[in-house]
């Protein structure tokens, strides 16, 4: 199994011109964060470059750099004593191990996109077998509709849930639909997910969902009288994951995850003869609809669970609650913040016993409000490292044809 050490860096400052070029402002006190705190800083860890040129890393010069480090500024300082009697007080930045130009893997960006929900719709607008020619459904027709959730540690199977609805004489579409929402949503001591009646259509106005049916965009719409004691007139379920519960905190024993469930819809008639008041049938005409959820890489909760994980990294083993001593850096990641995400592999050659090498696999993850000047000088870096590459391995063959060449000549020379 291959393990990425990893670097978490995150930033909450809404600011585009958050990459540094020169050392971050000290501080005026040991515990008032510094001008500069949030903001991202390159080292040019080059050997030849310049002391006064060590943090001036942009876009324009990064493709010509071999090696940096990436840091960001955070709010704590250290106090430097000097001889004078004096004292200094100076953020400490959280920097990325070296990377070098030439072992880079992969660069990659993403820009903040809002999560979404896993969603199933049955729809029974168009029924033929519940619900006869005349719009009603015969009594004691059992419709049962069943959930098996996917993301509970069960080990041996998955968890279900089922609501069984009976019909009464006169039943609609609309009743039964109606009938079955207000059973999910009874449970709501063990809610999973959350049921909505409503219609679809093509119009976009007010819609609480599209989807693809029958190869046209489609929408739901929720029926105005849902939910009050005017009856309703959908015949469209619309069966919604909820959002996982936990204390919302950044230091929490809680891991992100969502809600994935399938669906599955039959009806019985136990009035039937023999066997047949237990065949479990499909409603004839019904359609089902699923929209699975999308889970952002860098929503916050993923990113607070990415940072308390990259603290082993640091030697910080004990980030649990309810044990003792805890001793950790503060968390930066904010659960109400819109984070955009950079995500750098690379693989350092170092040589191990036996003069032989190996290769270090880690990766810079970072997670910032604002990504564009900080992925601007990333870019020039990584396309920096292939036009070397590309030179390497260009002069490297047009030396070995040289070589080549001049065997030739020489074995012509000897042997005419």
């Amino acid at each position: 199994m291959l393990n990425y050490v990893t670097t978490v860096l995150v930033s909450n400052l809404n600011n585009a011109s958050n990459v540094l070029t020169a050392a971050p402002a000290n501080a005026s006190a040991l515990n008032t964060p510094s001008a500069d705190a949030g903001k991202f800083i390159i080292m040019n860890c080059d050997a030849n470059v310049a002391s006064n040129k060590l943090y001036e890393v942009t876009a324009d010069n990064a493709a010509s750099i071999n090696t940096i480090k990436i840091g960001v500024v955070t709010k704590k300082n250290m106090a430097l004593h000097q001889p004078s009697g004096s004292v200094i007080y100076q953020p400490i930045v959280k920097w990325s191990n070296q990377i070098k130009a030439a072992d880079i893997k992969s660069f990659n960006a993403m820009t903040y996109a809002a999560d979404t929900e896993d969603t199933e719709y049955i729809n029974f607008d168009g029924m033929t077998d519940i619900v006869g020619a005349g719009n009603s459904a015969k009594a004691g027709i059992r419709v049962i509709v069943k959930l098996t959730y996917k993301d509970m540690p069960h080990r041996f199977r998955k968890w279900t849930e089922s609501y069984e609805y009976m019909t009464k004489d006169g039943d609609t579409k609309a009743k039964i639909v109606s009938g079955i929402a207000n059973m999910i949503n009874k449970e709501w001591k063990r809610a999973r997910v959350q049921a909505i009646v409503g219609s679809v259509n093509t119009t976009e106005a007010n819609n609480n969902g599209a989807f693809v049916e029958g190869g046209s965009t489609k929408y739901f719409h929720t029926d105005s009288n849902f939910g009050t004691a005017t009856a309703t007139t959908g015949t469209v379920l619309q069966i919604v994951a909820l959002p996982y519960d936990d204390d919302d905190a950044v230091d929490t024993l809680n891991v992100a995850n969502k809600v994935r469930f399938n669906v599955n819809i039959y009806w019985t008639d136990p009035s039937a003869d023999g066997w047949e008041s237990k065949n479990k049938h499909f409603p004839e005409g019904a359609k089902m609809i699923k929209v699975p959820g999308k889970a952002y890489p860098a929503s916050a909760k993923l990113v607070r669970d990415r940072e308390a994980w990259a603290m082993g990294y640091q030697g910080i083993l004990n980030r649990g609650e309810g044990t003792w001593p805890i001793i950790k850096p503060d968390m930066e990641t904010q659960l109400d913040k819109e984070y955009n995400a950079l995500t750098l592999e690379f693989e350092n050659m170092y040589r191990a016993a036996d003069d032989i090498q190996r290769k270090t696999k880690q990766v810079v993850e970072i997670y910032s409000i604002k990504t564009a000047a900080l992925q601007a000088i990333l870019n020039a870096f990584v396309d920096g490292v292939v036009s070397s590459a590309d030179a390497t391995q260009t002069s490297s063959i047009a030396a070995l044809a040289d070589r080549v060449d001049a065997l030739e000549a020489a074995a012509n020379t000897t042997n005419p």
